[in-house]
């Protein structure tokens, strides 16, 4: 008896999602792709189950990409109309500077509050 079996990775495309803020350039409330990938495991090239997913969202503004908490993946790609909660994104790739979002101040990344207006950061 012959059996192929395989280990094959994919991305899906979860459409856009409504993001409150983007830590690289403060764009505020905009909509960003969400982009999931995985490895799956085929039985005669039909796909049985996948594993290690990782989520993605990425900036329209400056094209920063974001991964996402695996927990903020999962309720993201059940509820369409969900919001990406700003604090379950960190920086994958792009722009490592931060921007206030109260004064839309250039702020060094490792900052807690920004220098210019004391407000905190993100």
């Amino acid at each position: 008896m012959f059996l192929a079996m395989g280990i094959t990775s994919g991305a899906a495309d979860l459409r856009v999602r409504k993001c409150s803020f983007f830590p690289c350039c403060g764009q505020n409330s905009t909509m960003a792709a969400l982009t999931c990938t995985f490895e799956q495991v085929t039985l005669f090239f039909i796909p049985l189950f996948r594993f290690n997913k990782r989520y993605f969202i990425s900036c329209t503004k400056c094209g920063s990409v974001y991964e996402l908490e695996k927990d903020e993946g999962r309720r993201l790609e059940k509820d369409y109309y969900a919001e990406v909660n700003r604090d379950k994104i960190y920086a994958f790739r792009g722009s490592t500077a931060k921007i206030c979002p109260n004064c839309r101040c250039t702020v060094d990344p490792n900052a807690r509050y920004c220098p210019n207006c004391g407000s905190k950061l993100f």
